[in-house]
């Protein structure tokens, strides 16, 4: 089959959607489909590189940090896309790319599926006063979405109620997304010493590890919150990655007078990011915007026993006290946090768990599969 991947995200962006969409290209390569992939040029020209069409862009900064917009009608790769004729488009996004995919649907009756990855709702703190009117939009904007695609890929039950709530009348396929596959593929711990002495980490200290995009809706300030609390006054966090908050994540620790006792890795190269999880104790999570949390899974597959506020999109995933543990309350965070690190037993045993569990479930050839019977589905229809 020729299939169309189109996203608003991509290279040099690091994002879930960028990562499932890489995972789902190659796998898809792999299982003999010839496949493309549309996004938006980061320089703003339209470019192609390889089987990647970047389409004209400009920058979208006021609605998110760094964000871009599609400039359709300056590009020509449209039409070379038109004339390959797809037999199916994947859509992953909800504006640039997907108004293209469905210009190149009209004009070649391709069937398209759509994956709905982003819980808009948290990301309207951007947005101060039109945060508002985005938020009591959303729902029609995906009602739209809705009308111009043959299906719809949620990453989780918690997508589904939200696109349930929305209205949405097609049918809805729940597909976990996947983590990369040197996950499986690689024992990273040998690099566990390495990154902790690079930091000053002393052997026998427990770390509190968050890895992520340092950005509002991570909700990173809550960590920080309890890590003031004297009852860890003498725990250290590691914040591994970067984003568009993190000048205010900075003054927030000295806000709190905690910032010698807080890590700032900066960015990490992806290939590098297992060594980081490796090296910390206890992987740390307050965030309720996440569709899936691919960070939590590659947490797991590193065997790190992971502490997290809870979301409905762990439901499923994680077994309470069992290979991980969630939170409501500043209380229960303090109280996993000091268990977990006076119990090496606890940890390895929760870590072990964990990873057995993302093994078992979130493994590229899963997904791609998964999304493989779908658009043959459609295909036959």
């Amino acid at each position: 089959m020729k299939i169309l991947i189109a996203s608003d995200l991509f290279d040099p962006s690091i994002s879930g959607i960028v990562t499932s969409v890489k995972i789902l290209a190659k796998g898809l390569k792999d299982n003999g489909h010839d496949v493309k992939i549309l996004s938006l040029s980061d320089t703003g020209e339209e470019k192609r590189i390889g089987n990647v069409y970047l389409i004209a862009s400009t920058s979208a900064s006021i609605v998110y940090p760094k964000a871009r917009i599609g400039l359709p009608k300056k590009n020509t790769l449209i039409q070379e896309l038109i004339d390959w004729n797809p037999d199916v488009i994947h859509t992953n996004c909800e504006f640039s790319t997907f108004a293209a995919s469905c210009h190149i649907s009209k004009k070649t009756k391709t069937p398209m599926v759509h994956t709905y990855h982003t819980v808009y709702e948290a990301y309207v703190g951007y947005l101060s006063i039109a945060g508002f009117f985005i938020k009591k939009v959303i729902p029609n904007i995906v009602r739209k979405v809705s009308r111009r695609t043959d299906c719809f890929i949620a990453p989780t039950e918690k997508i589904h109620r939200i696109l349930t709530r929305y209205r949405i009348k097609n049918k809805i396929y729940v597909i976990p997304s996947a983590i990369d596959g040197f996950f499986f593929n690689n024992d990273y711990s040998s690099f566990r010493d390495e990154i902790r002495e690079k930091y000053g980490i002393r052997k026998d200290e427990c770390l509190l590890l968050f890895l992520g995009r340092i950005a509002k809706e991570k909700n990173i300030e809550e960590l920080l919150d309890h890590l003031a609390d004297d009852e860890l006054k003498n725990f250290r966090i590691m914040l591994s990655g970067d984003g568009p908050y993190i000048k205010k994540i900075e003054k927030y620790c000295k806000k709190l007078d905690i910032p010698d006792r807080v890590i700032f890795t900066g960015m990490i190269n992806p290939e590098d990011v297992p060594k980081y999880y490796v090296a910390g104790d206890i992987f740390v999570n307050a965030s309720t915007s996440e569709t899936q949390g691919l960070t939590y899974m590659e947490a797991m597959a590193c065997s790190l026993p992971i502490l997290c506020r809870y979301d409905p999109c762990l439901d499923g995933v994680i077994i309470n006290e069992e290979n991980g543990f969630v939170y409501n309350t500043k209380e229960e965070f303090i109280h996993y946090t000091k268990l977990l690190c006076e119990n090496t037993d606890l940890r390895r045993s929760v870590g072990t768990k964990a990873k057995k569990t993302v093994f078992d479930k979130y493994t590229p050839k899963a997904y791609v599969d998964a999304c493989e019977k779908v658009y043959l589905a459609l295909h036959d229809n």
